[in-house]
């Protein structure tokens, strides 16, 4: 995968124009959930709950002073937790590894713009927004800790 946002968002918008069908999206998602490594059942703390999601999802925020690393799982829900765990995990491959002020540069619509809102049911979609807001949240705070004079 490339290493700037824009390498990795322009990555995914090929993929995206890629697929024949619907299907093939969801493909996709699935192959992403299937492979998403997951993380340690010990960093899986209530206070990194994503608020709004059907099933529970977990993401973890490190801040090295240069670039903020992600944990995610899912588990269970009201739902198949496979397709909120690849959308957990699309949205790593954009933002993970990358610094809060480029995270803070990337227009949340592109995940729109790609198709992804297509046949996602409003609990998903919800549930997904929530991700991407608490993903900026993160940023946004590790940005003005960065740029504090100690």
């Amino acid at each position: 995968m490339a290493d700037s946002i824009q390498e990795r968002q322009d990555d995914l918008r090929q993929k995206f124009a890629g697929f024949a069908n619907e299907d093939d999206k969801w493909k996709f998602l699935l192959d992403l959930a299937k492979n998403h490594k997951g993380m340690d059942a010990s960093l899986k703390a209530e206070k990194f709950i994503i608020q709004g999601c059907a099933s529970t999802m977990y993401l973890v925020p490190s801040f090295d002073g240069t670039a903020i690393h992600f944990e995610m799982d899912v588990e269970g829900g009201t739902t198949n937790p496979l397709i909120s765990r690849g959308l957990g995990a699309l949205a790593l491959q954009v933002f993970n590894d990358q610094t809060p002020s480029d995270i803070l540069s990337v227009n949340p619509e592109f995940f729109r713009d790609i198709g992804l809102n297509v046949g996602l049911s409003p609990t998903r979609s919800n549930g997904f927004a929530s991700l991407l807001k608490q993903i900026y949240l993160y940023a946004r705070v590790y940005d003005a800790l960065s740029k504090r004079k100690v």
